[in-house]
């Protein structure tokens, strides 16, 4: 080992070794007292000459531990760790825990504090060599120089330290500015393409660089691809293309470099070049690029397919026993003249899935149960069907017994499955092949049904010599489906019949469906019932009827039961144009309350004289009649009263005269908005302003003596006065 790289391996030992000995006697240390502390280094890291510990930028660091001297102890305690450590100038040195590196050239002093005491010591640091030198052919390489590709470039560093020359090309770190234009390996310059690079050679912290332009021996580089176009146009499966790539030197003349050029294409997948000779992949446009010692140019290429497109026979997935005999599919091609032609035998047939079935220049072998695609494949055209393989099969069965449908309308057939011989099921919905018993009234196609006509048909489904039936009901078209309620009630644990249901056809005539429907329920707090429904757990839910093609949601309230009913007001007084709102409050067993009013499903006595919406009841015209309403089957009616609304009050005179003891009876006629006065001076509240003056009774006014008095006359809210003046 070197001189410095013993005293590094030494100075470890040492640090190992203090620490054991401080960890020995943590216990006790903790306890002693500090009574001064000291550095601890190498002697060979200490320069005598200029009393410092000498130290190189980027070089080996120098280790320096803090001892403490304790109190009643002969040992001393490592404590470089836990010293607080500085430099006075870290441009120069750095110090880290003990560790002290080499910055840059200078002095510094370096300082420990531990547990109040504090200890310095003065450090230099300095560089390696004082110069490292680019040298090219012995002699020291100039700051910028120019070459053309080709030609060869090596460069050595010197480092000089104190006249002291030596050879450290191998030591440095070289590195590019451009790696596309020039790479070096340990001064070795390899030039790749043109441009200005800088090369630069590091050691120790010291540096040299050199500004290299980087030429072409060449003016330009051309491709011939034997056409006079600069387009290469391919079509897939044709034969490879040869370009030819030609350099015009600057010195005149040209040279021939296809097979030492770089070739390039932008795009491998679509078109592969290997020494100008160019392969197309598949349909696309990419380019081709050439370049030579510095110069370069690229031609589009553009590979098409010769065909528009492939066509197989059958044309969609297919289906078959694994018994069946092979099935041959026919590959035509149509290409870019409009010609088609047979591509069976030239086609490339592929096999997703070998295991259920391979094939052969289009013959398609089944081999197991399962399913695979067969591609066919032709000069970049390409098609597939999927072929599904089944077992054999011991019987076969349909989902549903019943088809509903409707005249002109199509279908999709029903599910049919098959039993296996080990007896398991395997669904062979598209394997069979269907027939219809009446095709006036339905007929099949396309893995459909469509009805004809009114009437009944027996549709078949065939496979392997066994059948299976549906009977297809053609009805009339339904419009829509209607029910006597949207939201009812459920007591909660009792039963009750579904509400009832109405179909109206498209022939306009109505249907009693409600024993035909389909319910279901969005909840299972409900139990559905073949013909009535019972509620299990208190919510909101809803339930819907299914009739052929038409649905109906009914919201349902499942609760207690409501053991009275109660309205408020206890009669509706109306005037036409008029509306009042009516009140329910229904009272559970519990003694709960809940408000029904919107909820009683009401009905009007006498739709000419009012109307009900929701819990607001509108007055048409005079007369009496009733609303009525149930919830949880308990009636509630409501007498409604409609009245004449008063628009005014007119007296028979507005003023009068009399003397003490004379008498005038006035009239009071009501005007009312039907248009039909009646004389309400009975009825009226009489009031005088004055009785020492006049008085009046039921109209009758008597004079008492001389003054003046206003005598008003009240009836249904509005007020009349005639003035009354006693001479």
């Amino acid at each position: 080992m070197s001189l410095r790289e013993t005293r590094r391996w030494l100075a470890a030992a040492l640090a190992f070794v203090l620490v054991m000995m401080s960890v020995t006697g943590v216990a006790h240390a903790a306890e002693d007292t500090v009574t001064g502390i000291e550095f601890d280094y190498l002697p060979s890291d200490y320069n005598n000459s200029t009393s410092s510990l000498e130290t190189f930028v980027e070089d080996d660091k120098v280790i320096v531990s803090v001892l403490a001297s304790l109190s009643g102890s002969s040992s001393k305690k490592d404590v470089t760790s836990e010293a607080a450590w500085k430099s006075s100038n870290t441009s120069y040195v750095k110090v880290d825990k003990g560790v002290l590196t080499g910055v840059g050239k200078g002095t510094a002093t370096i300082s420990a504090t531990y547990k109040g005491f504090t200890i310095n010591v003065k450090a230099s640091s300095d560089y390696i060599y004082d110069t490292v030198t680019l040298m090219n052919g012995g002699v020291t390489a100039p700051a910028t120089m120019d070459i053309e590709i080709g030609q060869p470039l090596v460069f050595k560093l010197n480092g000089t330290k104190s006249n002291d020359t030596k050879d450290v090309t191998t030591d440095a770190v070289w590195t590019t500015s451009s790696s596309a234009i020039a790479t070096v390996n340990d001064g070795t310059i390899t030039l790749i393409g043109v441009g200005t690079v800088t090369i630069t050679a590091k050691l120790k912290g010291k540096s040299d660089s050199i500004i290299i332009n980087v030429s072409s021996p060449y003016k330009s580089i051309s491709i011939d691809s034997n056409t006079s176009s600069k387009l290469l146009e391919m079509d897939l499966g044709s034969d490879d293309q040869e370009l030819t790539a030609t350099v015009a030197p600057k010195t005149g003349g040209t040279e021939v470099v296809t097979s030492t050029a770089k070739w390039v294409s932008a795009n491998d997948k679509i078109a592969s070049v290997d020494k100008g000779v160019v392969t197309a992949k598949t349909a696309g446009k990419t380019s081709i690029t050439v370049s030579y010692k510095g110069v370069s140019t690229s031609i589009e290429v553009v590979v098409r397919t010769a065909y528009q497109s492939i066509k197989l026979s059958p044309e969609k997935e297919y289906h078959m026993l694994l018994q069946d005999e092979p099935l041959q599919i026919k590959a035509d091609v149509l290409d870019n003249k409009n010609d088609s032609e047979d591509a069976t035998l030239k086609a490339d047939w592929t096999s997703s899935n070998i295991i259920v079935a391979t094939v052969l220049n289009g013959k398609v072998y089944p081999k197991a149960v399962g399913t695979t695609k067969i591609t066919a494949n032709y000069k970049g055209v390409s098609r597939s069907i999927e072929v599904t393989v089944y077992p054999s099969i011991s019987e076969l069965s349909i989902e549903t017994e019943t088809i509903d449908g409707f005249a002109e309308l199509s279908g999709d057939l029903p599910k049919v499955t098959a039993t296996t011989f080990d007896g398991s099921k395997v669904d062979v919905s598209k394997l069979v092949t269907w027939t219809s018993k009446d095709e006036k009234i339905a007929e099949i196609k396309d893995g459909k049904w469509t009805a004809k006509a009114l009437g009944e048909s027996i549709l078949t489904a065939t496979a392997q010599g066994y059948t299976a039936e549906v009977n297809l009901i053609v009805h009339i078209k339904p419009l829509k489906l209607l029910s006597d309620t949207k939201d009812l009630s459920l007591v909660l644990g009792k039963e009750r019949p579904y509400p009832t249901l109405y179909v109206v056809n498209e022939d306009g005539e109505e249907e009693n469906v409600t024993a035909k429907a389909i319910w279901k329920s969005s909840s299972d707090n409900i139990v559905l019932k073949e013909s009535s429904m019972k509620g299990i757990e208190e919510s909101n839910i809803t339930i819907t009827a299914t009739y052929l093609n038409k649905t109906l949601t009914i919201r349902v309230k499942i609760e207690e039961e409501i053991i009275k009913l109660v309205a408020e007001p206890t009669v509706i007084e109306l005037f036409p144009s008029k509306s009042k709102s009516v009140k329910v409050t229904g009272y559970y067993k519990s003694g709960k309350q809940v408000s029904l009013g919107s909820r009683m499903n009401w009905e009007i006595g006498n739709p000419n004289l009012a109307s009900v919406s929701g819990t607001s009841v509108k007055g048409i015209a005079v007369g009496t009649t009733k609303i009525s309403g149930s919830y949880q089957e308990k009636t509630l009616i409501i007498p409604v009263v409609i009245s004449p609304k008063l628009k005014s009050l007119t007296l028979s005179s507005k003023s009068v005269q009399l003397s003490p003891g004379g008498t005038f009876t006035a009239k009071l006629q009501a005007n009312y908005t039907t248009g039909n006065p009646v004389v309400v001076t009975e009825e009226a509240l009489w009031t005088t302003s004055n009785a020492s003056v006049a008085t009046v009774k039921d109209g009758k006014i008597t004079a008492v003596k001389k003054g003046s008095a206003s005598i008003k006359a009240t009836f249904a809210g509005k007020t009349v006065a005639i003035r009354v003046t006693v001479k």
